[in-house]
């Protein structure tokens, strides 16, 4: 129960955080500029379109997957997350898996992502040296009462800008968590089992 809400957390935190419009420049920006200037172009969005979300909560996916999925190197993860086992999935595989796997993971935030809005950011400075190409963004969640949430942010420099590959909440590797898990029900039943159930998760949650 701690880890999902955590997982949570961490989720609806990279939404704010790494969401991005087609408009903007990305190949030009340094991962903490990036990082803060998204951050408030989000929580404005989140703030105008409150009251039509509370409405219509379902509207927040097509808000999810324009805005956050692009921000994502979604085959690096899914490579990482299965492990052994994505070398031995057919392309078919590998391709179903992904997608249920993105659909997974916008369907874990999405619903909670409107009380997410008032939430207060804290940037930390990101160590990185000219040519880099893989860093960590930095980042905290202010909680009044309690101590902040450390969110780190694994991203990686390519052709179409920077894309997060893994994310850790006060030191937990998020991608490391599902690949334990991942890992043990696919040994258990198989790698088709497994597609499977994610699918008929996502179908339920999406109603």
């Amino acid at each position: 129960m701690v880890m999902y809400k955590q997982i949570t957390a961490i989720f609806i935190s990279l939404v704010l955080l790494l969401g991005l419009s087609p408009a903007m420049a990305i190949a030009e920006k340094g991962p903490d500029q990036l990082m803060e200037e998204t951050t408030e172009e989000m929580l404005q969005a989140l703030r105008i379109n409150k009251k039509l979300l509370d409405k219509e909560p379902n509207r927040i996916y097509g808000l999810v997957n324009e805005i956050v999925i692009p921000r994502f190197d979604f085959v690096r993860i899914s490579a990482w997350v299965l492990g052994k086992h994505w070398r031995r999935a057919t392309p078919q595989q590998r391709g179903q898996f992904v997608q249920q796997f993105q659909d997974m993971m916008v369907n874990t935030y999405a619903t909670a992502l409107l009380e997410f809005s008032d939430q207060k950011m804290k940037y930390l400075p990101v160590r990185m040296k000219e040519g880099d190409r893989i860093v960590m963004a930095r980042s905290q969640i202010l909680q009044t009462g309690k101590q902040p949430v450390a969110l780190d942010y694994r991203m990686f420099h390519g052709k179409k800008g920077w894309k997060v590959f893994d994310i850790m909440v006060d030191g937990v590797s998020l991608v490391a968590n599902y690949r334990t898990s991942f890992d043990t029900e696919i040994r258990q039943t198989s790698m088709d089992a497994l597609i499977k159930r994610l699918t008929e998760h996502n179908a339920k949650k999406k109603g």
